[in-house]
């Protein structure tokens, strides 16, 4: 597979806005790469928190009345999907609450969840109930021992509870015919690019709906940034990888093709000298963090160079505030490109997965 020559935005066919939205900070499992740190590393940022800083802590989360509050003032055509991240969001009680103001809007949801609370049977029910669009489990590999290294389960349970409770989803929405979708994204590093292949057909044998990988994003100064991100030592590996993948007839949906041909970009380490024309972070997409604070999207490079005058906040705002249509008169070309922002294609090619 060849990267394309340029870095073309994505067409939105959608009146309304896609959110990716983290309410919550605080996660049960302990994953090294965490774009939101180690809970230990985020002690400085309990003295000194900086905006755009995610922390694992939480102390400057929302409260579920301000999140409901500002969904009062969604409709379905200024906001059409929101993906719930984290933290872990099943882990937050208010994520109920949130999902049911959504899809009282008729707005699109779709949850991102480490999925260790899949095999309680309340959760599963209750999110089998919620009438979301998509449930995206995150797991890396089909190897137990390689994904629980990485994502660390202080409980011990790790790959096998998940793995279990992706089973049992499938199995009760399969008997009631659930139109809810299931499938795993997993981080690559340059450690895993040989369980591509292995792991989406895990995926097809499991019965998910999609299978989407998505490149470890770590800045320079991460302590594993040598030893995990990828870079042009690694291109022709997973160039090849690909190439065996989108062949393999595997039995679920596979990433879209803009998507994987702009990760090779990332790979080949040209992001200094790419723009994205008219990128639809800010236009068609914004990202939400825990503590309200509204971005174009999630890249640590877009959060860094954004101006005063461009930072939001939800608290005392209502959605026209944000997203009306006064949006599309910014100028929204970016030279922020980058393994940080490439997941937000797949993002907004959600439609291929969820058939709308």
């Amino acid at each position: 597979m060849n990267p394309v020559n340029d870095i073309p935005s994505v067409t939105w066919n959608h009146p309304g806005v896609t959110i990716l939205w983290a309410p919550r900070s605080p996660c049960d499992l302990g994953c090294k790469y965490c774009y939101f740190g180690t809970v230990e590393g985020n002690r400085d940022l309990a003295i000194a928190p900086r905006t755009g800083a995610l922390s694992h802590l939480g102390q400057y989360d929302l409260s579920l009345e301000i999140v409901l509050g500002f969904i009062e003032s969604f409709t379905s055509k200024m906001v059409h999907r929101v993906f719930i991240a984290g933290g872990e969001p099943l882990n937050w009680a208010g994520t109920r609450p949130m999902v049911s103001a959504l899809k009282g809007k008729n707005i699109q949801v779709i949850i991102c969840t480490n999925g260790l609370s899949l095999s309680d049977e309340e959760t599963f029910s209750w999110l089998i109930d919620s009438g979301i669009e998509a449930l995206s489990v995150s797991l890396d590999s089909y190897d137990a021992n390689y994904n629980d290294y990485w994502r660390r389960d202080p409980t011990g349970r790790g790959w096998q509870e998940i793995v279990r409770g992706i089973k049992t989803f499938i199995k009760k929405r399969n008997e009631i015919g659930s139109h809810t979708k299931v499938g795993i994204y997993a981080v690559i590093t340059r450690l895993n690019i040989d369980h591509i292949l292995e792991t989406a057909l895990f995926a097809g044998d499991l019965g998910m709906d999609y299978f989407i990988i998505q490149p470890v994003s770590l800045a320079k100064e991460h302590k594993l940034h040598d030893e995990l991100s990828l870079d042009g030592r690694h291109y022709g590996a997973f160039s090849k990888t690909i190439d065996l993948l989108m062949k393999s007839g595997v039995k679920t949906r596979l990433p879209n093709d803009l998507y994987l041909k702009l990760i090779l970009h990332t790979i080949a380490d040209r992001k200094t000298s790419l723009r994205v024309r008219g990128c639809f972070g800010g236009r068609d997409l914004f990202f939400i963090e825990p503590d309200g604070s509204v971005w174009d999207c999630p890249s640590m490079y877009k959060i860094a160079e954004t101006r005063p005058d461009r930072f939001f906040s939800i608290k005392g705002r209502i959605a026209a505030d944000i997203f009306s249509s006064a949006r599309f008169l910014r100028d929204t070309d970016c030279a922020c490109f980058s393994e940080d922002c490439v997941n937000m294609w797949q993002l907004m090619a959600f439609d291929e997965i969820i058939g709308s």
